[in-house]
């Protein structure tokens, strides 16, 4: 499974998405993920990809799509 799988896969376990994951889903509108929900999506992909990642790096801002969270994890 590459990255860009395990990451899908973390975002259907979250989200109880049955359709495919796309780049150009909103995280809230299609995902439906709220702040609290960011946080929970946040920690497993620290602790499934080994990674820290700084505050900076998670404006809510910049993270308004699944393309958004693959372009934070450079995949």
């Amino acid at each position: 499974m590459d990255d860009r799988e395990k990451l899908n896969e973390i975002f259907r376990e979250v989200s109880a998405v049955e359709e495919p994951i796309t780049e150009e889903m909103d995280l809230q509108m299609d995902l439906g993920w709220d702040s609290l929900r960011m946080v929970e999506v946040i920690v497993k992909i620290e602790e499934t990809f080994d990674r820290e990642f700084d505050e900076s790096d998670l404006n809510p801002d910049q993270l308004q799509t699944v393309g958004d969270m693959y372009r934070l994890l450079e995949i």
